[in-house]
């Protein structure tokens, strides 16, 4: 009967170090998950900018509104450090600015985007990949003020062959490739360290299921016994 109790209050003991272990895998995967998340957010509001600021340079070199023109400085200065970045800067933003309307959110402390990619814990190949990116945007920032300098002294065709030309693609591609294999490389990255969480979680949960019933099972086993060996316990009364 002792051995029975002892084995069940063992078991026990093991079930709740299965349970702490099944919780602990949980947490894993739930910052894998978020720090994947991070690194979209961060690979996306890199493209997003570069984007923004083709939209800048385009439009200004279309119609000469001296507005766009201080906008591409802006977003450059934002993704420097040079100037507060918006607390809803990862969401839809220069959309809102562009059609006269108050964008979301407000203005936070200054903080590039180098910083935020040191600071998120990122793997070293991804924030390579994402440095890497930054500095083909920034070559390409300079071409694109060329362009905006040329429209400004009204040589609008030289402008428009600078924003619209073969090398302007060329150099564009050359900004997204890089974030396109951080993106791929953070879901293949992701996937298989969730998938072997996964695993961990369900083998540990299935040991705790197991253990759980045993432990139960001796337990029952055990009162069973101990009502057997009392004085009359499982004896018919006369």
């Amino acid at each position: 009967m002792v051995a029975l109790f002892a084995a069940a209050a063992v078991l026990g003991v093991v079930s709740l170090a299965l349970l702490l272990a099944s919780m602990s895998i949980g947490d894993k995967i739930w910052a894998r998950g978020e720090s994947s998340l991070q690194s979209y957010a961060l690979a996306d509001g890199l493209r997003q900018t570069s984007d923004d600021l083709t939209r800048m340079a385009r439009l200004y070199a279309a119609t000469g509104d001296e507005r766009y023109r201080q906008w591409f400085q802006e977003i450059l200065d934002i993704r420097n450090g040079a100037a507060p970045r918006p607390t809803a800067y990862q969401g839809i933003y220069w959309d809102f600015v562009v059609a006269g309307e108050t964008p979301p959110g407000a203005d936070g402390p200054p903080m590039s985007l180098n910083a935020l990619m040191q600071e998120s814990g990122l793997d070293p190949e991804i924030i390579v990949l994402l440095m890497q990116s930054q500095a083909n945007s920034d070559a390409l920032a300079e071409l694109e003020a060329d362009a905006m300098a040329a429209a400004s002294s009204g040589d609008l065709e030289r402008a428009g062959s600078i924003l619209n030309g073969d090398d302007y693609h060329q150099r564009k591609a050359e900004i997204m490739r890089p974030i396109n294999d951080a993106l791929v490389g953070t879901y293949v990255g992701a996937a298989a360290d969730i998938g072997g969480y996964a695993g961990q979680w369900q083998a540990a949960t299935y040991a705790l299921i197991a253990t759980l019933a045993l432990s139960i099972l001796l337990g029952i086993a055990g009162i069973v016994v101990a009502f057997r060996l009392q004085p009359g316990g499982g004896s018919p009364q006369r």
